[in-house]
């Protein structure tokens, strides 16, 4: 399954926040960081696995993003959300 959208962030800070949201301290989501490079990070899960993807969008509307993983995860439409509704100036644990 492949999902995609579009934040503000830029894809460092998405890539950050990813690694967070699946691999942080307080994770529900517990995984395990496999591989990472500028533009991507890959972890494993308890069924699978996750490549997390983000690069400047082609048509200038901010960073595009990209999970793909061959089930569902119910965590990537969470972590989608989350990064959809950033604002780069506040960061991700601040309250709006």
């Amino acid at each position: 399954m492949t999902s995609e959208t579009i934040t503000s962030l830029s894809p460092q800070q998405v890539l950050e926040e990813a690694k967070d949201f699946f691999t942080g301290e307080g994770s529900v989501y517990p995984s395990t960081l496999v591989d990472e490079s500028a533009s991507h990070v890959t972890m494993s899960t308890f069924r699978s696995r996750l490549a997390i993807s983000a690069y400047p969008d082609p048509a200038g509307k901010g960073t595009k993003v990209r999970v793909s993983t061959l089930r569902r995860h119910d965590s990537v439409g969470k972590f989608l959300s989350l990064i959809e509704s950033a604002n780069p100036e506040q960061g991700m644990d601040e309250d709006s």
